[in-house]
């Protein structure tokens, strides 16, 4: 299992230069784990983002069936040092790099309602965008079963104190909880 983030807003639509992480299997955290700061920096954020579940194997996708290829949705954090150096692959790479939640089911109507510590934000129409997204990542790298793609970042939290407690989730549904250690 992969993961793949696009970083990017979600009033800006994906494209060719968005930039796009990569975080190996080994990085990522699941929910309920506490997240302990890193020592190599001292100020950090923590970015939220909207993640899809990856449900069947594909290569070079057509954007017109991108949505055959996820069934899921959550919320997940990306602790980034402040000030981020993009250069630095290992940014992307160290323990806890990225906090995923529990799945859940993409609703039919396509409604997606973040709610995090720092505030509540509609994304229904991210799940539409994320057709590009896809076709785009699958011409790299075969997409999986279990890979995670992250289709936008939003709501971070800036300097998270040790003890934080971090809850969101979609749709009122909780999916994702962490303590900042």
């Amino acid at each position: 299992m992969k993961a793949m983030v696009g970083m990017r807003r979600p009033d800006v639509p994906f494209g060719p230069e968005t930039p796009v992480t990569v975080v190996p299997d080994s990085a990522i955290l699941r929910t309920g784990r506490p997240w302990f700061i890193p020592p190599f920096a001292t100020r950090w954020t923590l970015e939220t983002v909207l993640a899809l579940r990856i449900s069947r194997l594909g290569h070079c996708i057509g954007a017109k069936f991108a949505h055959r290829y996820f069934d899921a949705v959550t919320l997940g954090v990306m602790p980034r040092p402040y000030p981020h150096d993009p250069s630095n692959g290992m940014l992307d790479a160290f323990d806890g790099a990225l906090i995923i939640g529990d799945w859940m089911p993409l609703t039919d109507d396509g409604t997606i309602v973040a709610f995090t510590p720092t505030g509540t934000m509609d994304l229904g129409p991210q799940i539409e965008g994320a057709r590009d997204m896809i076709a785009h990542l699958s011409s790299f790298a075969t997409m999986k079963t279990g890979d995670v793609v992250g289709i936008c970042t939003f709501l971070p939290v800036a300097d998270p104190s040790i003890d934080l407690r971090w809850e969101g989730g979609i749709n009122g549904k909780r999916l994702l909880s962490f303590n900042v250690k």
